[in-house]
């Protein structure tokens, strides 16, 4: 078995996958027919021929415009988990932050939408575990934070299954981490995911790492050959806390300079907590099999490296005790199969 055909049929655990930026140009074409709507529909020709960070995150704008309903969110939705779900994706973690739509959706449509949707394919998509995170943009401040995650405590007050944990995301340039108000999060179960060290901020990052949220997103500029010191790195080193790596986003962002210099060499290295994702598949125009070969290709990494790697994300992902053990055995079949 080749590599790539390897990392496909591998059983796979996606942590960090942004619910807007995963919705991929077929589904955008299907919304646009239904709506009546020609928005953009160059620039949806040409997704995949993106070059630039600035022309890839247009693609928020496309998907907000064709996503302002609830009939909408409910089909993307739909469509990015059997994107994963055929990418041999045995568990998936969905973020995305609380949406309103004056005259159209309110933000408890949106997360019940979307909650709907998770509950539908699981019905007929057979090997898929999906959960959703709720998340807290930075850019839109303090209490908005606070609001999302009130909702947050809500729906999983409800949907204890399906709504498992918060985010915190937006853009690292913008607003402020309010990283201390997911503390009543914590109070009732809610388990934390933090955007942390996109870019330089050592303030920040000292909080978020003092904060010790379940998992932190990137962890890009700790290192000190990518913006951040050795004080930092051996304090995240200390803390165990795991980090969710996106290869291709990075490099495509410019928050690392290559593949092979990606900061996974140095937490494989000193043996950190790691897992892989995919951040924003369709934006990116990747798959999580892809991270797995990218990952494998740059840094030297075994079939059985591969295997650990999956298996590993199961302790770091928000899935009960019963499912976690489900996927162990089914990651441990696979392994079993082909590998010994």
């Amino acid at each position: 078995m080749d590599l790539s055909t390897y990392c496909k049929a591998l059983p796979k655990i996606e942590l960090h996958a942004h619910l807007n930026g995963s919705v991929g140009t077929e589904t955008l074409r299907k919304l646009q027919k239904i709506q009546n709507n020609p928005v953009n529909d160059q620039l949806i020709s040409e997704i995949k021929n993106f070059k630039t960070l600035k022309e890839c995150f247009r693609v928020f704008k496309i998907v907000h415009d064709l996503t302002d309903t609830i009939e909408a969110v409910y089909l993307a939705t739909c469509d990015v988990i059997k994107d994963f779900h055929d990418d041999n994706v045995i568990y998936l973690e969905l973020r995305t932050t609380p949406r309103a739509v004056n005259g159209k959706m309110t933000k408890n449509e949106y997360i019940k939408t979307i909650i709907k949707a998770i509950e539908d394919t699981s019905k007929v998509l057979s090997g898929i575990i999906v959960k959703l995170l709720i998340s807290v943009d930075r850019k839109q401040g303090s209490l908005n934070a606070d609001e999302n995650i009130k909702l947050a405590i809500k729906f999983h007050e409800e949907y204890p299954k399906c709504v498992v944990g918060i985010d915190l995301s937006g853009d690292p340039e913008e607003g402020e981490a309010c990283i201390k108000l997911f503390q009543d999060c914590r109070k009732v179960g809610l388990k934390i995911a933090a955007h942390c060290a996109e870019v330089p901020n050592e303030n920040e990052i000292v909080d978020i790492l003092n904060f010790k949220p379940n998992r932190l997103g990137h962890g890009t500029c700790i290192h000190k050959n990518l913006g951040g010191s050795d004080e930092l790195y051996n304090k995240l080193l200390s803390s165990k806390i795991p980090v969710e790596l996106c290869l291709t986003s990075n490099v495509k962002c410019a928050t690392v300079p290559s593949y092979s210099e990606h900061h996974l060499g140095y937490l494989l290295k000193d043996k950190h907590p790691i897992c892989l994702g995919t951040d924003d598949k369709a934006v990116f125009n990747v798959t999580l099999s892809g991270e797995y070969e990218l990952a494998a290709k740059y840094f030297s990494l075994s079939n059985k490296d591969l295997l650990d790697l999956s298996m590993n994300a199961v302790e770091y992902c928000f899935a009960n005790d019963e499912e976690k053990t489900f996927l162990k055995n089914k990651i441990n079949k696979f392994g079993f199969d082909n590998l010994y």
